[in-house]
């Protein structure tokens, strides 16, 4: 008989244990399901609150590069050296060139992405005609083209242009 009563408080008190986890777990649930509907509420806002603050982002990001002060160059290491097919001759161009720029974190920027920048302006040499390098307005064009393409990534990659002017310190076409 006394293992008899011993099994009946056994099973009262797993049940009241049983009864106590279940009131726990949902109490939790509703704890995390209001916890869940005010932070929606709460965070997901108005949208053009949204879309004024990224624009004001971007704005500030744009006044960030400065248009003032001293200049800074960056070399680009190694030259550029592109080959052209002229005439059933083979023909090369050497570019070095240096990059100007007034912004100090854009400079960074151009170093940290530079292999990006480079390829980018491979392809614009190597898509130019030989001929017409040859003038000084195919020098010039080449220039703002660099210019362009280097502030087109950098636009891409900082939110930014940054590059003032490209200087050819080394032009050799043979």
């Amino acid at each position: 008989m006394a293992d008899d009563d011993l099994d009946v408080s056994a099973e009262e008190g797993a049940k009241g244990g049983k009864s106590k986890l279940i009131i726990i777990i949902v109490a939790a649930v509703l704890v995390l399901a209001i916890g869940g509907g005010a932070a929606f509420f709460l965070l997901s806002g108005d949208d053009s609150e949204t879309a004024d603050a990224s624009a004001s982002e971007e704005v500030s990001q744009e006044v960030s590069v400065a248009t003032t002060g001293p200049a800074i160059y960056l070399k680009l290491d190694p030259a550029f050296v592109v080959d052209f097919i002229v005439a059933g001759k083979q023909r090369y161009l050497q570019l070095n060139l240096t990059v100007k720029s007034r912004d100090q974190g854009q400079v960074d920027a151009i170093k940290i992405h530079m292999p990006l920048i480079r390829n980018s302006l491979v392809l614009l040499f190597s898509s130019q005609v030989f001929n017409e390098l040859q003038s000084t307005e195919g020098k010039m064009a080449l220039k703002a083209a660099a210019v362009e393409s280097i502030n087109t990534i950098l636009s891409e990659e900082t939110g930014a242009g940054g590059v003032e002017d490209i200087l050819f310190t080394n032009f050799v076409m043979q």
